[in-house]
């Protein structure tokens, strides 16, 4: 099983174990691709244990959610018991009703954005096999709170596939501030999942785990996951936006929610669903698409601009967060998010062999200490390709601030010329930001040049050229240095 435990930060404090789609309980629970079904295998299938299921002794009990879209399995003694209060004298555990309540309020706000709804189970043998969603409460003490797999792909496009969820029975000992909260979270994320795997269901954690954070935000943007979450991405900006973070705790891949966030937001269209539908099996005519091959093609299609274009922009986005948050020309909920990390530069600045990958952005502090204009310039080293930095993805920006708010955005028409300038008088700092809208390709290593007009024209003749060449690609070992 193919799992992230990470930590998510404030407001809420919480292990959270999530298997994206194509993720099975254990190794015998093999992918069923045709028309020939197996035996599954589930946390209550006898003789055939995976990581969290119930004990051989436990008396498992299932409720059907009012809609009867759900069937919970639960159990009521043992480690995997769930709260036993029933104020309601129903004879169900209150947390189970209310676990119930919030898959029948998830699933119908997913129906409500037009995604597909994830396929029934319907035939299958042993446990489930009724058409409803099956979740299982049991114990994960502490190793984490949930997870979603897959029982059953095909036959028809083999990469969509039925599958059953399993979650935290209690919560005792996590840091949610209720087990309301906890569920509503554990639900949406989780049920997304499912979603995801009636489209396509090896499309990569990037996708996966940044749409699941995501689509928790689209169904109650109280509960505070996303904000916790995107500080994976906000934290390394200078990180390829395709490739996740290696090692078990990828923060990186959850962080990308805000990526899909600002598609939403700034293009007002159904762009995380379309792409969930461009990567279907045979969409577009290609057996087999991934989202990073269908994101650029969907984004002229549907928002009127390329990858690059729509990059720049949300490098922009992400400068507005935090305590200098303007919904005017940023996010809605900005305010709550964290805010970009910068490294500072001391005026003149030279910073030599920048590692710029594809997908990716850098930022710079500067003080202006009474320059009363400030310009910058990427200049790129001499051996490599001749032609000028803007073709090869490269973006320079700058913006003034003055008391925590940021004056106007320039953009350089000419990156590399350190000639057009912004007023910094009365500024407190200035902000410079290398953005690379590539969507592939090496590395690009220029040395960026900030101060007086005077002081780039130095920098420039100390390490002036014209190429744009970098060592490295952006895949593989190289998207680690990216996040280092």
């Amino acid at each position: 099983m193919r799992r992230a435990t990470i930590l998510v930060g404030a407001p809420v404090a919480l292990l959270l174990a999530a298997c994206a789609p194509g993720d099975s309980g254990d190794a015998s629970a093999a992918r069923l691709h045709g028309p020939r079904l197996g035996a599954l295998t589930r946390p209550d299938t006898t003789g055939r244990g995976t990581q969290f299921s119930f004990g051989k002794d436990d008396v498992v009990e299932t409720h059907a959610s009012a809609g009867d879209r759900f069937l919970l399995h639960f159990t009521r003694s043992g480690p995997n018991a769930v709260p036993a209060t029933d104020a309601d004298q129903s004879g169900v555990p209150d947390f189970i009703e209310q676990a119930a309540g919030t898959y029948e309020e998830v699933a119908t706000a997913y129906d409500g954005l037009g995604f597909l709804t994830p396929r029934g189970d319907d035939g299958l043998p042993d446990n489930g096999g009724d058409g409803r969603f099956d979740v299982y409460f049991v114990d994960f003490a502490g190793q984490g709170d949930g997870h979603y797999s897959d029982d059953h792909c095909g036959p028809a496009k083999l990469d969509q596939c039925a599958g059953h969820m399993v979650q935290e029975n209690d919560f005792k000992g996590y840091g949610y501030p209720s087990t309301t909260v906890a569920n509503r979270i554990l639900a949406s994320h989780e049920y997304f999942h499912a979603v995801q795997s009636a489209y396509d269901s090896q499309q990569g954690a990037i996708l996966a785990e940044g749409t699941a954070v995501w689509a928790t935000e689209a169904f109650d943007a109280s509960l505070g996951d996303f904000e916790g979450l995107i500080a994976g991405y906000l934290e390394n900006p200078n990180r390829p936006l395709d490739q996740p973070q290696p090692g078990a705790a990828d923060v990186f891949s959850y962080g990308t929610a805000i990526y899909w966030q600002f598609l939403e937001e700034r293009y007002q269209k159904p762009l995380v669903r379309t792409i969930w539908e461009s990567v279907v099996d045979g969409a577009g005519g290609q057996a087999s698409p991934a989202w990073w091959g269908v994101i650029d093609p969907v984004l002229q299609k549907e928002a009127g601009a390329t990858f690059g274009e729509a990059f720049v922009d949300f490098a922009t986005w992400n400068l507005f967060t935090g305590k200098r948050a303007d919904p005017t020309r940023s996010y809605a909920n900005g305010k709550g998010y964290s805010a970009l990390p910068y490294e500072p530069a001391k005026l003149p600045y030279a910073g030599e062999s920048l590692r710029v990958f594809y997908a990716s952005s850098q930022y710079f502090q500067a003080l202006p200490e009474g320059r009363g204009a400030l310009t910058a310039a990427i200049v790129l080293p001499p051996d490599g390709d001749s032609g000028p930095a803007e073709p090869h993805g490269l973006t320079l920006l700058m913006v003034p601030d003055s008391g925590g708010k940021y004056g106007e955005v320039k953009r350089f028409a000419d990156p590399t010329a350190g000639t057009e300038t912004v007023d910094t008088t009365g500024v407190e700092d200035v902000v410079v930001f290398v953005v690379n809208g590539r969507m592939d390709g090496a590395s690009r290593r220029p040395t960026l040049c900030i101060g007086t007009v005077d002081e780039v024209a130095a920098c420039r003749a100390t390490y002036g050229g014209a190429g744009a060449g970098g060592a490295g690609g952006a895949g593989g070992s190289s998207a680690g240095g990216a996040g280092a």
